[in-house]
């Protein structure tokens, strides 16, 4: 059994890889588990894609930490996402959008006050990098 320390440098460690503070407290005893980065096969091959399911496995906070730290989350990744894998990979996109490579197939919105265009996969996504850019101004 953890002590209080352990418990409450778990809840910060928890909190800072996304997870709500409750988390250790309410935990369930199985979990399912969504892959934010991809797992690669020895050959350098793409094993289990982002969004794969880890159904079953166990729930315990310093189990789920642990695969916190590797990409596993009990939510799917998602726009909204704000892991390094997500956000890395929203970046990804934008730096792709930006040298005009595949920005045929992305939404665009450009901001009204510096005439920047602003790329993303789904218009949502476009405003809510519009909203990040006009707190540049």
């Amino acid at each position: 059994m953890a002590g209080i320390t352990e418990r409450n440098q778990q809840k910060l460690d928890l909190a800072n890889a996304g997870f709500s503070l409750r988390y250790i407290d309410e935990w369930q005893p199985k979990a399912t588990l969504y892959r934010h980065k991809p797992s690669y096969a020895a050959d350098g091959t793409v094993s289990e894609g982002i969004g794969t399911v880890a159904a079953g496995v166990p729930g315990n906070p310093d189990y789920v930490l642990r695969k916190a730290r590797i990409g596993l989350f009990p939510w799917a990744p998602s726009e909204s996402c704000t892991c390094q894998w997500c956000v890395a990979r929203k970046d990804e996109v934008g730096t792709v959008a930006e040298t005009g490579e595949g920005a045929a197939d992305q939404e665009s919105v450009d901001c009204q006050e510096c005439g920047e265009t602003v790329y993303a996969l789904t218009k949502a996504g476009a405003l809510s990098r519009l909203r990040v850019h006009m707190k540049t101004h």
